[in-house]
């Protein structure tokens, strides 16, 4: 009897040290996962940072993630508040937006009515719509707008996006925000180039997916997304309601703009559900992911087939903007040296949302917060993957010296078709520096012909051209080795027309501008909408002086454009020139009596005059 009992005990202890044993580990990695925060290119050596640690540099509330590995949820946490005002503490089930991470949801969903018949893929949309019709112009006059247009952003829907409301203002329709009429902010929806002609992401690609839904089902978007995608996933926490029940509300996290303010009236309205409305957890969101990897793996029968699965995760073109992706149904698709992640990225007014998952070896990452700043999303993202290790996710160098010689050639100023990039040493390391850029970064030498900086994940090289013989900077992609930018080494004193700007010179700046024009029309420097988007980086930088300058010298080089004056306004209405916001918004508006975005923010500052 005793040696049984001995025997017993033994067992007990064994299986007792065996989950202690699990459960250290567990808290070894996610204590790993939350100190291991890093740049985009990690070099051997370099220090890292706490979650909590960047969410007090950032500004950030609160935050929710849920971790991916072997195609199950390992682990979900919160960290921080989900009111700044309450202080109530976010959690597993503390609900979030997913703004345009909604759309792999809803792609999903689509999906779910074509594999029961209901629609076709390839299929006009037209033949579904009821309340509403895809306008018929010379764009579709030999291809139709299907839904997988849609879904993958190939339709050449514009505009490119629909806006979102204040509670206390008058919501539109979704038929309202199809026409463009009041009180939809946006133009109509149309198309401007053929469908299937080119991929451009468009947020307002997902209404007509949205209106073909109500109207085959025959019943609410969020009644229909809770059918056939968040009952049959389990995602019990989530839905596409936006007037939230009074249980939603106390697990709803507050809304905050980056400047530490609270979005009015806590939250925004996302009439436009399918691009952007979907609350949900990360846990949940995880729990949908999971369930495209499982499905792929042919290990899950539950909910979508693996041939439409399949679809989603099929690259269908490149992204027309900055960022490095092709486009399937619903996913974006990143690949890192032939390893492909599902990924996606949304952005609501006080919430922003990143989501990875591999789409074939079984690992992922949601991440949500109540403020919007993308590069701690990142961050987070990029120590999850270095703690499993991901691979080929984060680039890891080690850093080698660098010869004088080869520093006196490369040091100097570099010009491309749009930017000038400086090269530079001080205190014995190499800087780099794009003369737009108020801050510079070490540019670290990792191979005989290859340099990196920390917040890049781009190569540069030095090569000599021997056509002209000039020295030249290159950006080189790290995936395939395709180079991305060339910029020529120029003199010193070499001024781009931006320097007049950035030195406070407005006279010359547009005297250069104008002579640069006159002597080559053609350079992408003098174009609207480059001179734009350099206002709107400073802008968003929150340099002001230099974004209303640089909208003020766009508006008198291209004075027959809406666009400049709207620019302009924006500028004004951010730093509280009121009177000249009114100006220069009604200036767009007679210009482009259409535009419903401009008209809106008109009317809202005429009221508060």
């Amino acid at each position: 009897m005793k040696k049984c009992i001995s025997v017993l005990l033994t067992i007990i202890l064994f299986h007792s040290c065996a989950e202690k044993s699990n459960t250290d580990t567990e808290i070894d990695i996610i204590k790993e996962v939350e100190t291991g925060l890093t740049t985009r290119v990690h070099i051997e050596g370099d220090s890292t940072w706490s979650i909590e640690e960047r969410m007090k540099h950032y500004g950030i509330p609160g935050v929710s993630i849920a971790i991916i590995h072997n195609s199950e949820i390992a682990w979900a946490k919160g960290y921080g508040v989900m009111d700044k005002e309450s202080k109530v503490p976010v959690t597993e089930q503390t609900l979030f937006q997913a703004a345009a991470t909604s759309m792999p949801v809803t792609a999903y969903g689509a999906l779910r009515l074509v594999e029961q018949n209901k629609v076709g893929l390839d299929e006009n949309i037209n033949r579904y719509l009821k309340s509403w019709k895809v306008p018929e112009n010379e764009f579709t006059k030999g291809k139709k707008v299907t839904i997988k247009n849609l879904l993958n952003h190939s339709a050449g829907i514009y505009p490119r996006g629909t806006g979102s409301y204040n509670a206390n203002e008058k919501i539109p329709t979704l038929v309202d925000i199809l026409n463009g009429t009041y009180p939809a902010k946006n133009e109509p929806i149309t198309t401007n180039k053929e469908p299937g002609e080119s991929v451009r992401f468009a947020y307002a690609s997902y209404v007509p997916i949205q209106q073909m839904m109500l109207d085959v089902e025959g019943k609410t978007f969020p009644e229909i997304m809770h059918e056939h995608v968040l009952q049959p996933l389990e995602m019990n926490n989530s839905t596409f309601n936006q007037s939230l029940t009074t249980a939603q509300l106390t697990k709803a996290a507050t809304g905050y703009l980056t400047d530490g303010s609270m979005v009015k009236g806590r939250r925004k309205i996302q009439p436009s559900m399918a691009s952007a409305g979907l609350w949900t957890t990360a846990q949940d969101y995880a729990k949908f992911l999971t369930n495209v990897q499982q499905t792929l793996e042919g290990k899950n029968t539950k909910g979508l087939s693996k041939d439409l699965t399949e679809l989603m995760g099929t690259p269908y073109g490149v992204s027309n903007t900055a960022w490095s992706f092709t486009l399937g149904l619903g996913f974006q698709l990143l690949n890192r040296k032939g390893e492909i992640y599902l990924r996606h990225h949304g952005w609501n007014t006080g919430f922003y949302a990143e989501i990875v998952a591999h789409r074939d070896k079984g690992y992922g990452v949601v991440v949500m917060t109540n403020s919007t700043f993308p590069e701690f999303n990142a961050e987070v993202i990029r120590s999850v993957a270095q703690t499993y290790n991901w691979d080929a996710y984060v680039p890891i160098y080690e850093k080698m010296q660098i010869e004088q010689a080869l520093v006196d050639e490369i040091t100097g100023r570099y010009q491309s078709d749009v930017a000038t990039v400086e090269v530079f040493e001080k205190d014995n390391l190499l800087f780099y520096k794009n003369i737009l850029d108020v801050e510079t970064e070490e540019l670290v030498k990792v191979s005989d012909s290859s340099f990196v900086r920390r917040n890049s994940s781009r190569l540069i090289q030095f090569k000599p051209n021997s056509e002209n013989e000039t020295l030249e900077l290159l950006y080189v992609n790290r995936d395939d080795g395709t180079i991305t930018s060339t910029f020529a080494k120029v003199d010193t004193d070499k001024k781009d027309p931006v320097e007049f700007l950035l030195e406070d010179d407005f006279e010359n700046a547009f005297k250069a501008y104008r002579t640069l024009i006159e002597h080559d029309p053609n350079n992408p420097k003098v174009t609207e909408d480059h001179i734009n988007d350099v206002g709107y980086d400073f802008y968003h930088d929150n340099r002001m002086k230099l974004s209303q300058n640089t909208f003020k010298l766009n508006m008198m080089l291209y004075p027959n454009s809406f666009k400049v004056y709207e620019s302009y306004a924006k500028a004004c209405e951010k730093i509280g020139e009121i009177d000249l916001a009114i100006l220069n918004y009604s200036k767009s508006l007679e210009l482009n009596p259409k535009n419903n975005e401009v008209k809106h923010r008109l009317n809202e500052l005429q009221k508060n005059e």
